[in-house]
């Protein structure tokens, strides 16, 4: 005869149950967060795959130069892109003594800027370390990137980010700053950056970035800011960019290249 299974032992059969149960439903819950590499890559898509996206931005440029010379200003900027290589700002400045209010169209690699006096449009140079340095798509690029980490989680417009904080790749940055200045007399160097992302956690949109870069150069040229002299020499740059991103993939007027003066 067969011993009748006592009320305790049914007991345990039945707590046993339930705990494989409740492993097994938060296994299949529990989803891994992506490393902050992982994250970054994947903002980065994001924001692209978008397609469009609104720009508001704030940022300064502080530069050294030998004999004294020495300025600095701030900037803010708004606009709307096209990603990758569209897009359509305002400008304001105010630098030794004087307002500047400029629009600008980046696109396919071109640089067009609006004569405020006359209205006209004409094509930049394309010899600016400065523009190249401070253009805020081509911050976002994940080649220029590398140890990243994660600071914080705070909210931004009300949603939940992962703030990380990353080096920019050094070498890579002093190509692109050399490419820039063409045939140039130029010389950059020790070029430092460091810059920061905030990326929401719900969908995965970078709504933030923060770029800091400084740079020695030797016979600067290109500088293309106004008010300054064509060749300043030997000096020392410090720049930053706070860009934020807003309505990711909404419908943007057309970003086309605008008619030159002729």
């Amino acid at each position: 005869m067969r011993p009748a299974s006592t009320p305790i032992l049914r007991g345990v059969s039945v707590v046993r149950v339930f705990a494989v149960f409740a492993l097994a439903a938060s296994l299949a819950g529990c989803t891994q967060e992506p490393t902050p590499q992982a994250l970054t890559a994947q903002g980065i898509a994001n924001l692209r795959n978008g397609r469009t996206a609104h720009l508001d931005g704030t940022g300064s440029i502080a530069l050294k130069a030998q004999g004294g010379f020495s300025f600095s200003f701030e900037f803010k900027l708004a606009g709307d892109a096209e990603l990758p290589d569209k897009a359509r700002m305002n400008v304001q400045m105010a630098m030794l003594g004087m307002s500047f209010n400029v629009d600008t169209i980046m696109f396919e690699g071109k640089e067009f800027t609006k004569d405020p006096i006359t209205g006209m449009w004409g094509e930049g140079s394309g010899t600016s370390s400065v523009t190249t340095v401070m253009d805020p798509l081509g911050n976002i690029d994940a080649s220029f990137i590398r140890d990243i980490v994660e600071v914080d989680r705070p909210e931004v417009d009300g949603r939940k980010t992962r703030h990380l904080r990353y080096q920019a790749d050094t070498t890579k940055m002093l190509d692109g700053l050399k490419s820039s200045a063409g045939a140039s007399t130029q010389s950059i160097s020790n070029a430092q950056g460091t810059g920061e992302l905030w990326i929401r956690i719900d969908d995965g949109q970078i709504v933030r970035q923060l770029v800091k870069v400084s740079v020695d150069a030797e016979g600067l040229s290109g500088l293309d800011l106004p008010g300054t002299a064509p060749n300043i020499g030997k000096a020392s740059l410090e720049m930053s960019l706070d860009m934020r991103f807003s309505r990711h993939g909404e419908a943007i007027p057309q970003i086309t290249a605008p008619p030159l003066a002729r």
